[in-house]
């Protein structure tokens, strides 16, 4: 007696969530490991932290005059 495996159907919807969690994994990765580039002309990008303070104080203070603005992001 011959027996047939049937096999059961792909679910499309979850191929399509791996494909996404895959490409938003590559991009989380891409984002903490490939190097941060600034246009020509600025000043590389920092951490501020504690010992940096002064050093970024004293560059803030001597930007030419007009607005400028500080960016704070926290994970918190």
């Amino acid at each position: 007696m011959n027996t047939i495996e049937t096999r059961k159907p792909l679910n499309r919807g979850l191929l399509i969530e791996a494909a996404l969690l895959a490409l938003v994994l590559a991009g989380a990765a891409a984002w903490l490991w490939l190097p941060a580039r600034v246009p020509q002309g600025q000043q590389p990008l920092t951490t501020l932290d504690a010992p940096a303070a002064p050093q970024f104080a004293a560059a803030f203070d001597d930007a030419p005059a007009g607005a400028r603005l500080v960016l704070l992001l926290s994970p918190t």
